[in-house]
């Protein structure tokens, strides 16, 4: 159940804000001379040390319930990287936004949340704009890089899941908990193949605070307010932007159908709440018809 109170739109942005940070992610992997393992240990590593010393709550709160939600997050976070060093980015978010399909499942089959007919409308709208990216894709990406993006996407929504069994545990140590076991997790592999250069190391403290510790922090606190569904549902603007800028900053421009699979995403999204405003519905859940 949702609403439209200042909290709950203050949530949607929270979660909007770390949709569009997510977005850079293939950008920057793009860009990076380092290999896939490098870059997801690094960066986590630096967002661990980030959120240490930025956020005075990461350095308290332990909780043990956080270790499942740990290790999806960190073995999500990796196939996505090695997912863009081995097909294209457009490719990679596309497979991996097949996480929101997995979410409404298993909100349904353990929390036993209703799948809301506008959220299901919206989901379906969403997936269909993820199809036409994909189906314009086809035969390009190696199998390899598709079922790297495919299990991070099913990673992610276990991540997703698994917050919310994390109401009480604070969203700042829980994204430092997260990043750091992806850190520690990758080290005998990143230490094997350390060296970078300074460009590089900035470049991996740009992505570790931009890209991971910033809109993690955003994303799980904005789940204290809204619901699982919604939040999967406002996350699907990110396949729209990551080909973007990955096209303005490495050149690599995505096909006709990425560009019409996107417009469909958002005219999804923009369905959904332009609906709820038509209706002056105060909460957009099971109130809805």
């Amino acid at each position: 159940m949702t609403s439209l109170g200042t909290g709950s739109a203050i949530a949607r942005f929270q979660v909007l804000a770390a949709a569009i940070l997510f977005s850079t992610g293939g950008a920057a992997v793009k860009a990076s001379d380092l290999d896939g393992w490098q870059v997801a240990g690094l960066r986590a590593g630096i967002a661990a040390l980030f959120l240490f010393l930025a956020v005075p709550a990461a350095r308290r709160g332990w909780n043990r319930r956080t270790v499942p939600v740990s290790l999806a997050f960190g073995a999500a976070l990796l196939l996505f990287v090695l997912a863009n060093k081995l097909t294209t980015a457009a490719n990679a978010i596309v497979l991996q936004y097949t996480a929101p399909i997995y979410v409404f499942i298993f909100a349904r089959l353990l929390f036993h949340e209703a799948i809301v007919k506008l959220n299901l409308i919206t989901l379906l709208l969403g997936m269909v704009g993820v199809g036409v990216i994909f189906a314009g894709s086809i035969g390009q990406p190696d199998a390899e890089g598709v079922v790297a993006a495919i299990l991070s996407g099913l990673l992610f929504s276990i991540y997703m899941t698994n917050l919310r069994f994390l109401k009480g545990v604070n969203p700042g140590f829980l994204t430092f908990v997260n990043n750091l076991v992806c850190f520690l997790g990758l080290l005998p592999v990143v230490i094997s193949q350390l060296l970078v250069s300074g460009g590089e190391m900035l470049a991996l403290a740009v992505m570790g605070v931009v890209q991971l510790g910033i809109p993690y922090f955003l994303f799980s606190k904005g789940l204290e307010k809204i619901s699982l569904q919604e939040a999967a549902l406002i996350v699907l603007i990110e396949p729209v932007l990551n080909p973007i800028w990955v096209a303005l900053v490495v050149g690599e421009v995505p096909s006709v159908s990425t560009f019409i699979g996107g417009g469909i995403i958002l005219f999804s999204l923009g369905f959904r709440y332009l609906w709820i405003l038509l209706r002056g519905v105060a909460k957009a859940g099971q109130d809805l018809p």
